[in-house]
C-alpha cells in the first residue's frame, strides 16, 4: 500500500473536523509533481509535532485545501539532542548539509563565521530565513515532525562564549567517535573548506573540545556535517 505523501503547513493550523487551506507553493507541488487530485489522501506535518491525515480539495489551479480526518501529536524528542555547529561554506553545499541535517535527526543548526568563511558577513546576513524553509521541506521527504531549529550566523568566538560546556570539533586527527571522553557533549563543529585558522585552534584547545576523526579520508565539509552529525546523532541515541 503506497504511503500517503507528507504537505507541509504553518503551525497552529491543523485540528480535528477541519479544513486547510494550502499556500500556493505547496498547492502546486501537491497537483503538479505530486499528481494529486480531489480526495486523493495525504498527510499533513507543521514542524510544530502535529500531523493529520487528510483529504485534497481541489477548488481551482491555486486554491487547494485538505480536509483533516484525524490528528496526532507526536512525542517531544526525548533529551537535548545533537546541536551541529557549522562553518557557512558555498550556498549549494549549505542548502544541502540543512536538508541532510534534518534527515539524520540534528535538533539544532548553528552557522557559524570563522576566519575563512568566503562569504562575507553582510552576504550570510539574512540566510537563516532560506535554511529555515529548506530545513522545513526536508521533513517532508524524512517523516519527521518536529523541525530543526536554525540559529543566526555568528563569529566563532561568539559560539564558543555563548555555548555552556564542550563538545567535539571534526579533525583529522582527532579519536574515533568511541573515544569521546564522556565530558564531551552533544555538540559537533565543522569547519570551512580551509579548516580552521591557528588562533580558532586555539580556542578550541585552550577550551577543552575534544577532536573527532570522520575516517581515512579528507572530507568536503558538507560530507563532514553529515557524516559527523550521524555520528554524534547515533552516540546521542546510544546513551539515552
Amino acid at each position: 500500500m503506497k504511503t500517503p505523501p507528507w504537505l507541509l503547513v504553518p503551525p497552529g493550523l491543523i485540528g480535528k473536523d477541519t479544513i486547510v487551506a494550502l499556500d500556493t507553493a505547496e498547492g502546486q507541488h501537491a497537483t503538479g509533481p505530486l499528481r494529486l487530485g480531489g480526495g486523493d489522501e495525504v498527510v499533513l506535518v507543521d514542524g510544530a509535532g502535529h500531523t493529520a491525515s487528510a483529504r485534497l480539495v481541489i477548488a481551482g489551479r491555486n486554491r487547494v485545501s485538505a480536509e483533516i480526518d484525524s490528528v496526532h501529536l507526536a512525542p517531544p524528542v526525548r533529551g537535548d539532542g545533537v546541536i551541529l555547529a557549522l562553518a557557512v561554506i558555498e550556498p549549494r553545499a549549505m542548502d544541502w548539509a540543512v536538508q541532510k541535517a534534518v534527515e539524520i535527526g540534528i535538533r539544532r543548526l548553528r552557522p557559524i563565521v570563522t576566519d575563512r568563511t568566503q562569504s562575507s558577513r553582510r552576504a550570510i546576513s539574512g540566510r537563516s530565513d532560506h535554511w529555515c524553509r529548506i530545513a522545513l521541506q526536508a521533513l517532508k521527504q524524512c517523516r519527521r515532525p518536529w523541525a530543526m531549529e536554525i540559529d543566526e550566523p555568528q563569529l566563532l568566538s561568539d559560539f564558543i562564549a555563548d555555548t555552556e560546556g564542550v563538545g567535539a570539533v571534526a579533525d583529522q586527527q582527532g579519536v574515533a567517535i568511541g573515544g569521546l571522553p564522556r565530558s564531551c557533549g552533544r555538540i559537533l563543529v565543522v569547519g570551512p573548506e580551509g579548516g580552521f585558522s591557528p588562533a580558532e585552534d586555539e580556542l578550541f584547545t585552550s577550551g577543552g573540545w575534544a577532536r573527532l576523526r570522520l575516517g581515512a579520508n579528507i572530507l568536503r565539509s558538507e560530507t563532514a556535517a553529515v557524516v559527523g552529525g550521524a555520528m554524534m546523532v547515533a552516540r546521542d541515541e546510544s546513551v539515552e
